[in-house]
């Protein structure tokens, strides 16, 4: 569930249009997510291994602090806190706040309700492992089921329609690499996230075993 709560967030909602207007047809659009997932499994293979060797808490940092020195783990920390992790956090919360709104109709501007499910989690999350991993399942079940309505939906108006346009295919050029280049970045986007796994990895239960297995699993499922 964490690493399939990691990787399913807002970018698997939002980011498929985006990928779509770069790149236009259903080929790149499918290929781009392709390579993202390979590149994605890619980084599964090697933190599977990470983990076996080195199942302590914290993840990067630990891996950083043991491959480098305390110093290089010290500053990725702190960069991760106040600005990669921060940022990431940022975003989702941003976009839960405005499909919030969207729903609800709630008189609030869309950073109070932000802030407030940023503030909500983090006391979830610190009353411990058992009520963040519960909280965790729920959502997870959740956003599965949300996926799959906008899938069934998604067949059953083109099946209805039946007369989308879809575009020729580009000429193989500088511009294409481009293009394809530009949709690869909220590709990744999306499949971001299923790295933070690692980082309970001293309070998993045979974390040699079970940390590699939930990765490779998730990531080629």
């Amino acid at each position: 569930m964490l690493v399939m709560g990691g990787i399913i967030g807002s970018g698997i909602f939002m980011n498929p249009h985006v990928v779509a207007e770069v790149v236009h047809t259903p080929e790149l659009i499918l290929g781009a997510w392709a390579v993202g997932g390979l590149i994605a499994l890619a980084g599964a293979f090697i933190y599977a291994e990470l983990a076996a060797l080195r199942p302590q808490v914290g993840g990067q940092y630990a891996y950083i602090r043991e491959a480098f020195h305390p110093i290089a783990a010290f500053i990725y920390g702190w960069t991760l806190l106040l600005v990669v992790q921060s940022g990431g956090m940022a975003a989702v919360a941003v976009t839960f706040a405005r499909y919030f709104l969207d729903l609800t109709h709630v008189g609030l501007p869309d950073w109070i309700i932000a802030a407030i499910a940023l503030a909500g989690l983090t006391i979830v999350n610190c009353l411990g492992v058992r009520a963040g991993s519960t909280v965790q399942s729920v959502l997870m079940v959740l956003k599965i089921f949300a996926i799959v309505s906008l899938i069934g939906f998604g067949l059953f108006v083109s099946s209805e329609s039946g007369n989308a346009s879809i575009e020729t295919p580009r000429p193989f050029d500088l511009g294409l690499l481009t293009a394809f280049g530009a949709a690869m970045v909220p590709v990744l986007f999306a499949f971001g996230g299923w790295q933070t796994a690692s980082f309970v990895a001293g309070e998993m239960r045979e974390p040699r075993k079970n940390l590699p297995r939930a990765l490779l699993t998730e990531l080629s499922g």
